[in-house]
């Protein structure tokens, strides 16, 4: 029966198997050598084991015994993203700079909610910033936390627009309190910034009718100055919808029953080509 090797598990190190580099050489490079290392560093009775049930296994003590940032954002894309608002309209965002802050999780579906995660192994003491600097951006942002801790967040902010979600120790995420609509601090600079430099110049083409004939040293000034004077309104509309057409290659493999949950959130930060999908296949179905 595979377990964990109780005299030398560390659950940290167990975690990093659900790395997205680990699993970026396997659809890449076939290379599997860094995760045979850490099953076998932390497990007993893995012979004869394909990795899908290894890593069903592994995944399963990670989500009783150390609930890191991973952990908590599979949960999300499973719960949030393909069971509750639709996979096929929704865009999410994996570590998104907004201001000084990266947001851990954020979703757009018409408008941009935003999830905060703060697993038992964070602080909580840039978590005031971050949430100002969301605020800048999207229109609700949400706090995602164990039940450790969901009397300390709500206590703290059970009377402003940011809503709650707890993980709970049955692996559910529960909402406690529902994130209100917050638009009037939307910041013109902070949503541009979160452009790449083609979405932006399509932003000013469709809307002005022209790109500043300037040198490519000032088009990104430029470009702000021009955008700064759209409602804010419309422009966090014409920025969201330019964000979305960052389609993923093939997103019937997120879809799939073939991709256990555990990995979801793995290929859809790695977006696989039907090639790599197929690398990563044949790895689950392959015994160690």
């Amino acid at each position: 029966m595979l377990k964990i090797n109780k005299s030398k598990i560390s659950y940290k190190s167990l975690s990093e198997i659900f790395s997205a580099a680990n699993f970026r050489r396997i659809m890449k490079e076939d290379g599997h050598s860094s995760i045979e290392l850490k099953i076998k560093n932390n497990l007993v009775n893995f012979e004869k084991r394909s990795y899908s049930d290894i890593l069903n296994f592994t995944y399963k003590e990670l989500e009783h015994n150390y609930r890191n940032e991973y952990v908590y954002k599979n949960a999300l894309l499973n719960e949030k993203i393909l069971k509750s608002y639709g996979f096929r309209s929704t865009t999410v965002l994996n570590e998104f700079k907004i201001g000084k802050s990266i947001a851990d999780f954020v979703l757009l579906n018409g408008e941009a909610k935003i999830f905060e995660i703060k697993t038992d192994l964070d602080g909580f003491d840039k978590l005031s910033k971050q949430i100002l600097d969301y605020q800048k951006f999207a229109n609700k942002v949400y706090i995602v936390v164990s039940s450790k801790n969901i009397n300390k967040i709500t206590n703290l902010y059970k009377t402003t627009p940011v809503g709650i979600i707890e993980y709970t120790t049955t692996k559910k995420l529960k909402t406690v309190k529902e994130a209100e609509n917050y638009n009037f601090s939307f910041n013109h600079s902070i949503i541009f910034k979160t452009l790449r430099k083609q979405e932006y110049l399509e932003i000013v083409t469709d809307y002005f009718g022209f790109v500043p004939d300037v040198p490519n040293t000032q088009i990104f000034k430029k470009c702000f100055e021009l955008t700064e004077s759209i409602n804010i309104l419309e422009f966090q509309k014409l920025a969201f919808n330019k964000i979305k057409e960052r389609k993923l290659r093939c997103p019937e493999i997120i879809e799939s029953e073939e991709i256990p949950n555990e990995l979801k959130h793995i290929c859809y930060t790695l977006n696989p080509t039907n090639n790599e999908y197929n690398k990563l296949l044949t790895f689950l179905n392959t015994t160690i």
